[in-house]
Formats: structure tokens, C-alpha cells, sequence
């Protein structure tokens, strides 16, 4: 993890910094002397664990990280866990931390005191004992109600457990068995007469066992747990290993892509570093992005286990990380031999151990098609929207009654539960909303304005601006759920160009002159504001702009045209950039400043979309004067103030506001089209509301650095590059599902919805195109973030 990442995830989910520094810098020094060369020398040697080691692990109070401090460990948490799985895999490290340490130690800890169970907890802490968990049947099913081993009245287990790890150099096994009263948590030696082991090697080289039990007898004393408890203490404890797996899988990628990045840089072919092709820039920025992907998904379920998430949440949270991980660890193995060519296809080549090891940790404890299988059952979908007659007395739903109220409150909208303020914001958009606007694909102008005043007097026109400025300051959890309710409640947006973009970098770089002007008619809805950035021969290289403003006395006089202007036709100002100087370099010649749209001089050409809809004007300015005063930022500054603007816009273009809708349509679809419960449909289903899941946690990421006062940076364009392909993958489902309907322009019913299948197709283009293209955006990242070599 870069020290930014570290920094950004202990501000946000508040862990010990310097505990994870410690951990983290202990587990490197640990890895570091012999480094991957022991992991090299354990492969294909039996047992494949070096004891030694294990040892130093366990002085160094590892293998207690998650057990209690009465059982004799360090009740330390999953963030620390997290940290440690990571840094060891950076290494390929082959101990069985998360087998040992989390899987056992957690199904024996959440059994019942008893002697035994005293006994293996102290000895899996101390590293004397090294314990694995056998569960899953002959056929290798992860369902923990049918294992494969049978536990007989005469109290003797027979069967068979498949894909035991470590079972080769286990001291004993945790043993699921089935009895007549249900299923029951059994100890046993490994050197019980009756029990065998047959090996079975995997892909980087360790062994598994498959572990077969001909009359075992295990005493009365050797049962940990039995019933509900033993499937409940086992189903949490591999939860919690399926988390920590993930995070392992994420060491992994991590360091793969580090030593694939580092090649590229560093190899030359036709005179120049590989780095530089565009081709192999793009194929490395997307593997980049879906390890951003999975640190999203693992910070979001770190935070479920570490916080006070039940076993359902954890269990679906889990389930995600390890979705995300396993297919990111794979690809990202994958394609880092091929990005290095012939010499990644060798094994005397390291990176083509962390495809092996992602091969053998991706399947353990379910493969991530068999997690999605899991998560699609897991997944509650509920579009019911309260009625307005059953909202008019907030206390009865559940929620304060100033969430009704239509006036500005003075309210910390952030003092609220996460669920009573979901309740007061659905009850909210269910009694304001105007009905007639309820069975509208889009509102028009005057339509636009009517809700934009009505959202404002409300005070929530602005979630994420400060109290002092009219906003309602939201964390960016609530922000989110903001955002949920008013998809869910089909409300079209307000407009709000001026309050997610312009509105922040005037709270930046504005003067309190115009703070004073500026921000309140845009909280409170007066003013319509576009963006006055691309002109016909300046599209991606904004900095080529030509569109002149030259001082006379003080006010500045403009000449020039702007194009592709969202909104441009119905809006009363606009924020753009002109060039002040053109005897310096491009860049460093262009101001920002704001225009009244009704100057004497400015006219407008409205342009259609694809869906046939006036969604673009053109503008054409001819000797438009402006006060001088209307400068933002300083004369010749202006490129400094819409890079941070781009941040914003890219911060509300990939807002998972924009894909709410269009995943609604996909499941009013099916269920019209009685398909929502085929296990084809959830499957793709489940993937698609995942992919939405992991475009809310970045948005947090992103949404919580502008909050505390800092720019995106960057890092911000992955959102906009996913946000925009999601939306892409959601929108044509959507007409894949409508069948022969997915053809036709008008509104289309589905049950009691009427659906537009084509005009959220067609709008994505400008969601991938807006603020930079999508091929612009990962040019920024292989440059910016990634640091690869120029073309």
C-alpha cells in the first residue's frame, strides 16, 4: 500500500497508524532477509512449512492478532490482520497464517469454554500447535451443513474431507462431522489411528490434503461444539479467513503490478522503454484500477468486521472482498507475464509466482463465481418507495419530522442513524417530489427550475457544501445514501453544474467578495450555471483553447466560441476559460472567469444528442464585456483552477447517483419479464450491483479528501473511467433484457413501470466523453500515477 493509501485508509476508518506502521514494517523485515528465495525452496517439499519460522511468527505475537486477551492473544483486530496477510504475501510467504491464525483459531475461540478448547488456543498462539480445519466433502462443496465426515453413536468419525490446508505438518484437526443431532466441531490428532492423508499438490507448489477418517475415535472430551453453535461459530470463522484471503490475494496483485510496472519502464525495444507504447500505458492502467477496486472492497469489509456489522454483513462483506480480489488477483497475474513477454513464461522469473500463488488462494474457501453465487442469494433488493399518504407523520415512519418539513432547518443532518436518516430523505423526495413529475424520462427547463427551488428552500440542494455556505455538510457515507434515496424515489436531478463544480473551487480559490455574490444564489437555486470549457478545435487539449479575453479599463472583453456546453441553452451564467496572454506557454496563459449569459454580444445554437435531445448549446461571444473583478483566481491562473474544477466534475461524474436508475430499470425489467430469480440473471445481476458497490466505496474515498478540505488529485480519473463503463454495462443489459422492445425510442412498459431503454444508453456517451474521454483519462493516470515514460 503507498504511504498516501495507508495515510487516506487510517484517517478513514480510524485504526492505529503506528500500530499498522509496525506491523507492516515488521512483517517486511520478516520477509526480507531471504525474501522470496525460502518461499522458492518450500515449494514441492513436504510438509512446505518451515517450523522455524512459524516460531519466529508466533514470538512476534502473529498468530494471536485475533484471538482474545483472556485466551491468551492480542484481540488487535482485522485491520491489523489485513495489514500483516498483505505484506507477507508481497513475499509469496508460505506459512499458513490465515489457515492457523484466523480459520482454526476463530472456530475454536467461538466454541464453548472447555479444557480442550484452552488448550489448542494457547498452543495455536504460541506457534506449538499447528492446527488446520476440515470441512468440506468428497466433492470440495463449501456448504458447512453437509460435510463429509460422519460422526457415529459409538462416538468413531468416518469419511472423507477434501482440500485440507495445512493438513500435511498439522499437529491435529478441527473436524466438522454430522451426527444424528446435527453437526458438531470435533478434535483429533494427527496421528489417531485411522486417519490417513493423501496429498495434493496445488498450484504454487504447497499441498492441501485430502484427509480420510476409517473408524477415528474421538472421546467425548474431543467435542468443541455441536448444533446451531457449531455451524455458527465455523460459517463466522470462515468469513472471517475468506477476508483475510483477500487480503493476501491484494498483497499479491500489489507487488505483482509493481514489478510489472518496474519493467516497463526499464525494458527497451525499438530504441525506447515499453512503457511508453499507449497501447501496453492503457492495458497497465486498467489492471491499476482494479486493484483500486479490490483496496475499495477490502477497506469497506476491514471496516464491517472491525466495527459492529452482524454475521449477515460480514458474511456478504467477505463474500465481496474475496469477489473482487480473486478475479483482480488473477488478471492482474495473468497479464503481467504477458506484459513482460518471454522471460515472465519462466519460473526462474518471480512474477510468475504470484500468478501461482493467486491460483491457489483464489479458489480456497470459494472461487469468486462461487462468492457471487453466494452474494446473489445474500442480495436484498427492496425498490418500494413509501407512499405519501403513509409519510405525513414522521414519527409514526420512524424518523424525526423535519425531514418533512419543507423549509431550511437548522439541523445536523449527520446527528441522524444511517437508517433513520434514509427513512427521513425516501419520506422527503415521497411527499415533495411533484407527482406530475414522477412518470417523466427527464424534466425540462422550466420543470428543472420548479424542483430546483423546491430542493433548495428544503436546504438540500448542496449535501456536500459546509453549513457556512448553505450546504448540509454530509459525511460521505450519508452523502451516498442521500444519493440512493433520490434515485430510488425516481427524482430527476436538479440542476446543480454550480453546486458540484463551480461552488468548491470558489470556496478555494474565490474572494470573500465573490463568495458573498456567488455561492448563495446557487444554493439557494437562482442561478443556472454551465461550463464554458471545449471549443470547436479544443476538445481534449483544452490548454489549445483560443477564445480571447482582453483587458479595456476594467472590464475584460471577450471573443471566442464554446461548444458542447451541457445545458448551455437554458443556463444564466457560465464559468469558463479564456486566454488572457498568448506570449507564454500555453498553459500558462489562461484565466477562469465567470459570465453573465444575458451580456449584450453572447448567442446560443442549442445542439441534439443521439436521443434527439437538446442537451448541448454552442456559444458565441462577440465583444462580451466582463467586469474584471469576475476573475477566479488570478489573472493567467486559470489552468490551476479548472484542473481542481475537473476533479469536482470528475467527482460528480462518476457519483453512483448516475448508475442508480438505470440498475433499477435492469430489475423492474426482469421481474416484469418473470426472469429476476433465474440463476442466469442474478448472476450477471450480482456482478453488475457489485461493480456498483465498488464505485460507492471510491466515491467515499474521493468524497471524503474534497470534505476534509483536499483535491482529489489524479487518482480521481479511475472513478470517472468506471463510472462511465458500469454505466455502459448496466444500460445495455437493460436492452438485452427487453427483447424485441430494446429498439424503440419511446417509453416502454414493463409491469406498472414505463422504462426509456435508449436515452440512458445514449447518455452515457456523454458521461464517458465529459471532462476529459475515458482514453484521455487513462493517458492521466499512466503519467501521473503511474509514473510510466512519455510516447
Amino acid at each position: 500500500m503507498s504511504l498516501a493509501n495507508e495515510m487516506s485508509y487510517e484517517r478513514e476508518h480510524a485504526v492505529d497508524a503506528d500500530l499498522l506502521r509496525l506491523l507492516r514494517d515488521a512483517a517486511a523485515g520478516f520477509s526480507r532477509p531471504d525474501g522470496i528465495k525460502r518461499a522458492r525452496a518450500l515449494r514441492f517439499e513436504k510438509p512446505g512449512i518451515d517450523r522455524k519460522a512459524w516460531e519466529s511468527m508466533a514470538n512476534d505475537g502473529w498468530l494471536g492478532i485475533l484471538v482474545a486477551q483472556a485466551d491468551g492473544g492480542q484481540s488487535l483486530g482485522f485491520s491489523a490482520i489485513r495489514v500483516l496477510a498483505e505484506e507477507l504475501q508481497r513475499s509469496v510467504n508460505p506459512e499458513p497464517l490465515t489457515a492457523v491464525a484466523v480459520l482454526t483459531a476463530l472456530t475454536v475461540a467461538g466454541c464453548p469454554a472447555s479444557p480442550l478448547r484452552s488448550k489448542l488456543l494457547e498452543g495455536i498462539v504460541s506457534g506449538k500447535l499447528i492446527v488446520a480445519t476440515a470441512y468440506q466433502d468428497a466433492e470440495g462443496s463449501l456448504n458447512v451443513e453437509t460435510p463429509g465426515v460422519t460422526l457415529s453413536d459409538r462416538g468413531s468419525l468416518s469419511g472423507e474431507a477434501r482440500h485440507v490446508f495445512p493438513a500435511l505438518g498439522a499437529d491435529g484437526f478441527v473436524v466438522a462431522a454430522r451426527q444424528s443431532a446435527g453437526i458438531v466441531l470435533v478434535y483429533v490428532e494427527a496421528d489417531a489411528k485411522g486417519l490417513s492423508i493423501a496429498a495434493e499438490l496445488r498450484a504454487d507448489g504447497s499441498y492441501s490434503g485430502r484427509v480420510t477418517f476409517k473408524d477415528v475415535v474421538a472421546g467425548k472430551d474431543a467435542i468443541l461444539a455441536s448444533g446451531k453453535q457449531a455451524i455458527e461459530t465455523l460459517s463466522n470463522a470462515i468469513s472471517a479467513a475468506t477476508l483475510v484471503t483477500a487480503a493476501e490475494l491484494f498483497g499479491l496483485m500489489e507487488r505483482a503490478l509493481e514489478i510489472t510496472i518496474e519493467y516497463l519502464k526499464t525494458r527497451v525495444q525499438f530504441g525506447k522503454p515499453i512503457g511508453s507504447f499507449q497501447a501496453l500505458q492503457h492495458r497497465t492502467v486498467d489492471l491499476w484500477i482494479q486493484k483500486e477496486l479490490s483496496r475499495g472492497a477490502l477497506n469497506d469489509a476491514i471496516s464491517i468486521f472491525d466495527g459492529d456489522g452482524d454475521s449477515h454483513a460480514k458474511r456478504f462483506a467477505a463474500s465481496r472482498a474475496k469477489s473482487r480480489c480473486g478475479d483482480a488477483a488473477l488478471l492482474i497475474g495473468r497479464e503481467s507475464i504477458k506484459l513482460h513477454g518471454a522471460i515472465g513464461y519462466t519460473d526462474e522469473y518471480d512474477v510468475g509466482l504470484y500468478l501461482r500463488r493467486a491460483m491457489t488462494l483464489a479458489p480456497w474457501l470459494g472461487n469468486p463465481s462461487e462468492q457471487r453465487r453466494a452474494l446473489s442469494k445474500m442480495l436484498v433488493v427492496d425498490d418500494e418507495v413509501a407512499p405519501t399518504d403513509q409519510v405525513e407523520d414522521g414519527g409514526e415512519g420512524g424518523f424525526d419530522p423535519v425531514f418533512l418539513s419543507a423549509d431550511r432547518a437548522d439541523v445536523d443532518w449527520n446527528s441522524f442513524s444511517d437508517a433513520e436518516f434514509r427513512k427521513g430523505v425516501r419520506a422527503f423526495f415521497g411527499l415533495r417530489y411533484p407527482q406530475e413529475f414522477r412518470a417523466l424520462q427527464a424534466l425540462d427547463a422550466d420543470q428543472t427550475r420548479h424542483w430546483t427551488k423546491i430542493v433548495a428552500k428544503k436546504g438540500w440542494l448542496a449535501p456536500a457544501w459546509p453549513r457556512e455556505h448553505g450546504g448540509m455538510d454530509l459525511s460521505p457515507a450519508k452523502q451516498v445514501i442521500f444519493m440512493e434515496e433520490r434515485e430510488a424515489s425516481g427524482v430527476l436531478r436538479p440542476a446543480e453544474m454550480g453546486m458540484y463544480m463551480l461552488g468548491p473551487v470558489l470556496m478555494r480559490y474565490g474572494t470573500d467578495e465573490q463568495k458573498a455574490k456567488y455561492l448563495p444564489p446557487i444554493v439557494n437555486g437562482d442561478w443556472w450555471w454551465c461550463q464554458g470549457y471545449s471549443e470547436p478545435n479544443s476538445g481534449s487539449d483544452l490548454a489549445s483553447l483560443q477564445t480571447e479575453a482582453v483587458l479595456d479599463g476594467d472590464e475584460y472583453v471577450i471573443n471566442g466560441s464554446k461548444i458542447w456546453t451541457s445545458g448551455g441553452h437554458h443556463a444564466d451564467h457560465m464559468f469558463m476559460l479564456v486566454r488572457t496572454d498568448k506570449t507564454v506557454k500555453k498553459q500558462e496563459g489562461i484565466s477562469f472567469i465567470l459570465v453573465d449569459l444575458a451580456s449584450p454580444g453572447v448567442t446560443r445554437r442549442p445542439i441534439r444528442n443521439l436521443a434527439g435531445k437538446e442537451e448541448f448549446a454552442q456559444e458565441f461571444f462577440d465583444n462580451v464585456r466582463v467586469p474584471k473583478e469576475n476573475l477566479l483566481g488570478g489573472l493567467n491562473k486559470g489552468w490551476t483552477v479548472a484542473k481542481a474544477l475537473l476533479g469536482f466534475e470528475r467527482l460528480g461524474v462518476g457519483s453512483p447517483r448516475r448508475v442508480q436508475k438505470p440498475l433499477r430499470n435492469v430489475r423492474n425489467i426482469a421481474r416484469a419479464n418473470g426472469i429476476f430469480d433465474a440463476p442466469e440473471f442474478r448472476m450477471r445481476y450480482t456482478q453488475l450491483h457489485l461493480d456498483v458497490l465498488d464505485l460507492g466505496s471510491i466515491y467515499n474515498h474521493f468524497a471524503a479528501i474534497v470534505q476534509g478540505g483536499g483535491s482529489p488529485g489524479p487518482e480521481i480519473s479511475m472513478m470517472k473511467i468506471w463510472a462511465g463503463e458500469t454505466t455502459q454495462r448496466i444500460t445495455e443489459f437493460a436492452i438485452e433484457l427487453s427483447g424485441s422492445a430494446g429498439n424503440i425510442r419511446s417509453p416502454q412498459a414493463f409491469g406498472d413501470v414505463e422504462i426509456d431503454l435508449l436515452g440512458p444508453y445514449y447518455t452515457l456517451f456523454s458521461s464517458t466523453i465529459a471532462g476529459g474521454s475515458n482514453d484521455i483519462q487513462r493517458n492521466i493516470l499512466s503519467a501521473r500515477v503511474l509514473e510510466l515514460p512519455k510516447g
